[in-house]
């Protein structure tokens, strides 16, 4: 099997660790796959010292040029809307913020690109509905097709024409987005407008092949079985003990005794969590300009928010609530 991952990293992000620790954990379940990392010029150059534990997990690094415009994000999504083009025929991609936990020998075949719903979830369903509907209006597009938005973390290509069209189609949209946009990040968008336009050729699989870990995501049911966890490392996400930057840097390093504790048992690795909301009503609250105000006097002046606190249960009772 053809396993893909896309790196563009300096040394002053965790990427390339992040990418590292993923390869690190598919080694242990599939050491006989081909993995590919695409990469720039400039990524390449940064190869040395700590930042080549790469090499020692027979990895095949593919330099691709690109526009030396770009800075690094648009660089990354360059090589990912066009990424077919420099490999084998059939491949999976694989976002770097991950943990593969399971072989991936049985991941359906039968499909020209097959991924998962992003969250888990139909767009109808969805906390961040408005999210998806705000970012295609801007160009005029959809926000899926069938009330489906899939996720781009994870991707399974066979190679043929439906996933050629894809891919070509997603590498036009995402750069007409960019020249449109200032600096807004719409390479799903683009992504799903593409499957959009060409009537749903992207195929649902299970969530146990891209159960994305985060507090606004029904993960759930996926976690036990799953193959390969999704962990978002941005803070306003993450819920898994492995988005902590030391815990990611520590794969370069000769020991890392708190990394391999982890990864002995992710799928138990939640030790920061007290809660893992699934009230999506409870969800949408929070982003509420009433919520973010109550919470910061909650943590700045704590009377005057028992003062609050005084009136609302009040209130409850005089509103019969």
């Amino acid at each position: 099997m053809n396993i893909v991952y896309i790196l563009i990293s300096t040394p002053n992000d965790t990427f390339y660790e992040q990418t590292a620790v993923s390869i690190m954990t598919l080694r242990k379940v599939m050491p006989d796959a081909n993995v590919y990392i695409l990469v720039d010029e400039d990524t390449k150059s940064t190869f040395t010292g700590k930042r080549t534990i790469l090499e020692k997990y027979n990895v095949n690094i593919v330099t691709i040029d690109v526009p030396k415009k770009f800075n690094n994000r648009d660089r990354s999504r360059f090589i990912k809307t066009s990424m077919n083009k420099y490999l084998p025929k059939d491949f999976v991609y694989i976002d770097c913020d991950t943990i593969i936990y399971e072989s991936l020998d049985d991941l359906p075949k039968e499909h020209a690109v097959g991924m998962v719903l992003n969250r888990h979830m139909k767009i109808s369903e969805s906390p961040v509905k408005d999210f998806f509907e705000k970012n295609a209006k801007t160009f005029g597009w959809h926000d899926g097709y069938g009330d489906k938005h899939f996720n781009g973390g994870f991707m399974s290509v066979h190679g043929s024409e439906k996933s050629d069209a894809l891919f070509a189609l997603w590498h036009e949209l995402w750069n007409e987005s960019r020249e449109k946009s200032n600096g807004t990040i719409f390479d799903q968008t683009s992504l799903n407008e593409a499957n959009y336009r060409l009537n749903g050729v992207i195929t649902e699989i299970d969530g146990v092949w891209n159960c994305q870990i985060n507090r606004n995501c029904r993960c759930m049911p996926y976690i036990h079985d799953a193959k390969v966890l999704h962990l978002f490392t941005s803070p306003k996400m993450h819920i898994h003990d492995m988005a902590k930057n030391e815990i990611i840097k520590s794969v370069l390093e000769p020991e890392h005794p708190e990394l391999d504790k982890i990864l002995a048992n992710p799928k138990a690795a939640f030790h920061d969590v007290y809660d893992l909301n699934t009230d999506f009503y409870s969800v949408e609250m929070s982003k509420t300009p009433a919520y973010i105000f109550l919470r910061k006097i909650y943590e700045s002046n704590r009377k005057f928010f028992n003062l609050c606190n005084f009136i609302a249960k009040l209130s409850m009772k005089f509103f019969k609530v």
